[in-house]
């Protein structure tokens, strides 16, 4: 059996907070698979990256991009929340410059249309599943995840790092999908999920366009991206144990640095209070 190190490397990584501002595009964007989140996105990522092309996914803001949730903050402000123009070709060149794909995990699903219009030259692949198979998925690993109890205490309790990237992902949900609760979810996900694939259907030239089932393996996928098919299987990733247990390690490891962080300041509050409360 494989070890958790194995299973999420990805979480073992030195963080890397590091800004993407000044950077520029080192290599052209090829790919966008735009499907919706839990529809196959690490998976797609995986496959992307092993015909060549370093894919963006939202994994990477966990350690090795950290320092790239600033940024997508800021473009999730200015497109939802008023806050500056949208971003266009020049700062998703800033944001993605080592990236030759993306996968549209959080954030950047919700910035689907602007990537389809700042990048005309790549191919858009869309992966989509059935609508109730993909709703309990999203209900129990994402928005599950996202507004459970004791993610809401370590999302207040880290700030240096689980608040950075649950503010992201919070933001994109609200901003993005109208959604602030679970109770927002149960009545908007379907929606926001046919609202989706119309609309990259609709902006998508057919041409540009490869609808994509993870079944179907690498035949289809090669031909549209014009790359050789590899000898190796199609890869498979991210079913519910596995995110299950990834969203565990970090809220556990964000709850360990919270209270380290915090009860030097506990102390010192209850000795003061103690302290005033005992004079005479």
């Amino acid at each position: 059996m494989s070890t958790i190190k194995e299973r999420h490397p990805e979480l073992f990584l030195p963080i890397n907070y590091k800004s993407p501002r000044g950077k520029t595009r080192t290599i052209p964007l090829q790919a966008l698979c735009l499907g919706f989140n839990r529809t196959g996105t690490a998976t797609m990522s995986a496959a992307l990256e092993q015909l060549g092309l370093p894919c963006w996914h939202s994994f990477h803001l966990l350690k090795a991009n950290f320092g790239d949730n600033e940024i997508w903050q800021e473009a999730i402000d200015r497109k939802f929340f008023g806050k500056g123009d949208p971003f266009g070709r020049s700062e998703f060149d800033e944001l993605l410059h080592s990236f030759g794909a993306v996968s549209s995990d959080t954030p950047a699903i919700a910035f689907a249309d602007d990537l389809i219009a700042a990048y005309p030259e790549a191919k858009v692949i869309l992966v989509e599943r059935d609508i109730d198979e993909w709703y309990k998925s999203y209900m129990h690993a994402i928005i599950g995840n996202m507004f459970s109890p004791f993610a809401t205490i370590v999302y207040y309790l880290d700030r240096a790092y689980i608040h950075k990237i649950g503010k992201v992902h919070k933001s994109v949900v609200a901003g993005w999908g109208g959604i602030r609760s679970r109770k927002d979810a149960e009545a908007k996900a379907r929606d926001n999920y046919r609202k989706h694939y119309a609309l990259v259907r609709r902006l998508t030239p057919p041409d540009r366009l490869l609808e994509f089932k993870l079944d179907q393996g690498w035949e289809p996928l090669c031909r549209f991206l014009g790359k050789d098919v590899p000898e190796t299987e199609f890869p498979r990733l991210n079913d519910g144990a596995w995110f299950d247990e990834k969203a565990s390690i970090l809220l556990k490891q964000g709850m360990k640095d919270g209270l380290v962080k915090a009860v030097p300041w506990l102390v010192v509050i209850f000795g003061a209070c103690y302290w005033y409360l005992s004079r005479d």
